[in-house]
């Protein structure tokens, strides 16, 4: 079969499709096996939108905000149009102690629920940060994903956490969602460790040929036990920060996750990478790699090089992101039906993908907020006379147009 690559870009990335409705309404369950019951009415859709956002952490400056809602104000349009929006927390939520930042994170609820009150419906607790306040950190973060999730279902809202076990030797967690007439498998796991005996407790895919065969099989038994309209896998690399590069084994993984997933999204460079669209000839099916969507929000960015003269820096690049919208489309009416491997009949396809640049804006309160990575923007900045920010902003859109791009791969 052959296989073409090219490189192409967004004034309009749109695919004509049949398009037609359906009729049911379903609730959502959470495979942490917590179910919601609060009454969300919901009307099926044959089209679903989702976004993908990267890694939301929180250095010691992030806290000299006077109300974490203020970080999300000007993005949260976006976030909010989503059906599903999904999020990395980078970081333990323990309630029973402070809050700190590198080397060893802990987030306050409240930070996390203010990505909710934004839009955020989604999250991954699965990465290298999961074991920062150890095995107690584990399991109060655990208890606070569930006391959040309650509170929001109590609001009418569902929200969705996984990638920690309550105790050694549980099974991967992962979520079963049900939106608008859509159920949407969500496993999100680790690659890489920051602590050699922390596995045990995080959903972990060791970086090995072996580990990676035996995790794709499980992949597969998985959605042949779930069918699903799509399989979403949240990978936390095992790879180099800061650098935009794809590795080949990390590809040639991703790729093999695809035999069995939808969506393979993944973070930790905490700079935006490449995106990758792989499209079945045979199946009509289109599938979606995101190789690392940047960093959200943190501080890893607290001294931008506003000298037009010195080229950007490593940490130039962390404090920009990238949210990732997508829209899925059934191409045929009528209820769904799955096949023995637990896979529509009928192929799901993207209709749309556009791609959100943000950055996280150092205010005159010295406060790191998000806003647009836009012309808008950069007129706003002139307009303050902040001209500093406006020229380096400038800088910054030109960056991630040229140096992020998106693939067709096509099988």
């Amino acid at each position: 079969m052959e296989t073409m690559r090219k490189v192409f870009r967004y004034a309009a990335f749109l695919f004509i499709l049949t398009i037609t409705s359906c009729a049911s309404n379903k609730t959502a369950e959470n495979s942490s096996q917590n179910k919601t019951t609060s009454p969300i009415h919901e009307v099926e859709s044959n089209t679903l939108s989702l976004l993908f956002a990267g890694d939301v952490m929180a250095h010691s400056v992030n806290h000299n905000i006077t109300k974490y809602d203020k970080i999300w104000n000007d993005v949260r349009n976006y976030i909010e149009n989503a059906d599903l929006a999904f999020a990395n927390i980078e970081s333990p939520v323990d309630q029973t102690k402070p809050v700190s930042s590198y080397p060893n994170f802990n987030l306050p609820r409240r930070y996390v629920e203010a990505a909710i009150d934004a839009g955020f419906d989604v999250f991954s607790l699965a990465n290298n940060h999961s074991f920062d306040q150890f095995e107690k950190g584990i399991a109060e973060t655990i208890r606070t994903a569930e006391e959040i999730t309650k509170k929001y279902a109590d609001e009418g809202k569902h929200v969705y956490f996984s990638g920690l076990k309550n105790k050694k030797g549980d099974p991967y967690t992962y979520n079963i969602i049900e939106k608008n007439g859509w159920k949407i498998l969500f496993l999100p796991v680790t690659g890489i460790l920051n602590y050699p005996h922390d596995q045990a407790l995080i959903n972990y895919v060791h970086t090995s040929e072996k580990s990676h065969r035996e995790f794709v099989e499980y992949c597969k038994k998985l959605r042949a036990e779930n069918p699903c309209d799509l399989f979403v896998i949240s990978m936390h690399a095992d790879e180099p920060e800061y650098k935009r590069e794809v590795l080949k084994r990390q590809r040639d993984f991703y790729l093999q996750l695809l035999e069995v997933a939808d969506v393979v999204w993944a973070n930790h460079a905490h700079i935006i990478k490449d995106r990758e669209f792989v499209f079945e000839s045979e199946s009509g099916r289109h599938k979606l790699i995101m190789y690392a969507n940047g960093n959200t929000i943190s501080a890893q960015r607290i001294q931008p090089t506003f000298d037009l003269s010195t080229p950007m820096s490593e940490r130039d690049h962390t404090g920009d992101g990238l949210l990732y919208s997508v829209q899925f489309v059934k191409t045929k009416p009528g209820k769904t039906r799955y096949n023995t491997e637990g896979k529509p009949e009928y192929s799901v396809q993207i209709k749309k993908a556009e791609p959100i640049f943000i950055t996280t804006y150092i205010n005159t309160a010295w406060e790191f907020v998000l806003k647009p990575l836009n012309q808008d923007f950069v007129d706003y900045l002139k307009d303050v006379k902040r001209n500093d920010w406006a020229s380096y902003i400038e800088r910054r859109i030109k960056v991630n147009s040229e140096q992020t791009k998106d693939l067709i791969t096509w099988q």
